[in-house]
């Protein structure tokens, strides 16, 4: 009587097993894709052409596969699964049967069971050659699988728009915050201006010690002219004390304590101090200066800002939307098939491998 091995009638039980599930127990699975790229409003200049033109060139394509890892990470995330996933109802639309005890969610799963469900049935790959973003959601009945597919297409635009939204905010927000801010400093810096010019009754400080110093100059001018005329009296008369020579040197006298009393107001902080005022007021005039000059680069800023985050918004260009299945995948059962061969070919290979030892021993 021919005695077959138990291993090789336990590997031909699995094998006939798994045969039985994936061909004809195992429940139909749907597959829905869709595809897409994230965009920038102008592709950049340096980007080379290709077959689609400069759409889906280097930089563009490399920002895409950034953004569709990110979007992979976003899409899977609980609080996605909470919008879009439990609202499909997945404990029937998802959930297993009598029929097929293995595929499925089971009934009263804990939410990391959903959560971890939910992460096999949605994948996202990235083309690394294009920056194509193929998203694809599997499930075991056509309408809920073309649903999940639309609500996550929803889900990555609005992810997209809310992002450049928070971006363009912040941004604009800080850029704002600096025009106020300048605007404040040079109202107060005005202020401060006019207010220091209402104390000393003075428009224009500096205008107003260089009359004071070209008046000063005027008196010496006549200064000298009047020494000049005294000393030509005093070669006429050997007498000093005459009329004529006594009146000038009056004159000149006076001329002289008239210039001492005028340098004195113009420097003695008791008289018009007219140094300190000038270097005040050409102080409180820099800050005037300043304050506008940052003003004036605060909006450039802000208008610069502007312009450079419209060019930066991205967005998302459906290059191919969902379609209801008609027809179940059938690559699952194949893949699960073999799959199933090969554990067994591995399994094989270590047990023959650990008796050979064994018996040597």
């Amino acid at each position: 009587m021919l005695r077959i091995p138990v291993p090789l009638v336990l590997a031909s039980l699995v094998v006939l097993g798994s045969g039985f599930y994936f061909f004809s127990i195992g429940r139909n699975r749907y597959q829905v894709e869709s595809s897409f790229i994230v965009r920038l409003p102008q592709a950049s200049p340096a980007a080379g052409g290709t077959l689609l033109g400069s759409t889906l060139a280097g930089p563009v394509m490399l920002g895409s596969l950034e953004d569709g890892r990110f979007l992979a990470v976003y899409l899977t995330s609980p609080e996605v699964m909470r919008r879009v996933f439990l609202q499909l109802n997945p404990e029937e639309t998802w959930g297993r049967t009598e029929a097929d005890p293995l595929a499925g969610l089971p009934k009263g799963a804990s939410f990391d069971d959903q959560l971890a469900f939910f992460r096999r049935q949605v994948f996202i790959a990235p083309q690394d050659l294009t920056g194509v973003i193929n998203l694809i959601t599997v499930g075991l009945a056509p309408a809920p699988t073309y649903r999940l597919n639309q609500l996550l297409l929803q889900e990555a635009e609005q992810f997209l728009n809310r992002t450049n939204q928070d971006i363009s905010l912040n941004q604009q927000q800080f850029f704002e915050q600096e025009v106020d801010r300048a605007r404040d400093r040079l109202d107060q810096a005005t202020a401060a201006l006019n207010t220091f010019k209402n104390q000393y009754g003075e428009v224009d400080p500096a205008q107003t010690a260089s009359a004071t110093s070209g008046f000063i100059t005027q008196l010496e001018s006549r200064l000298v002219d009047l020494k000049v005329q005294e000393a030509s009296l005093k070669r006429q008369f050997l007498d000093h004390s005459t009329p004529e020579v006594a009146y000038v040197t009056d004159q000149v006298r006076e001329l002289e304590r008239q210039i001492r009393e005028e340098r004195d107001l113009l420097v003695n902080p008791e008289g018009k101090d007219l140094n300190r005022i000038v270097a005040e007021g050409s102080k409180l005039d820099t800050e005037v200066l300043l304050a506008t000059e940052a003003l004036k680069s605060a909006i450039t800023s802000a208008d610069a800002n502007r312009q450079r985050v419209q060019q930066q918004l991205k967005f998302l260009v459906r290059l191919s939307d969902p379609q209801q299945p008609t027809d179940q995948a059938s690559d699952w059962r194949w893949k699960g098939f073999m799959a199933t061969l090969g554990g067994l070919v591995v399994v094989w290979g270590v047990g023959s491998f650990s008796l050979g030892i064994i018996n040597r021993r």
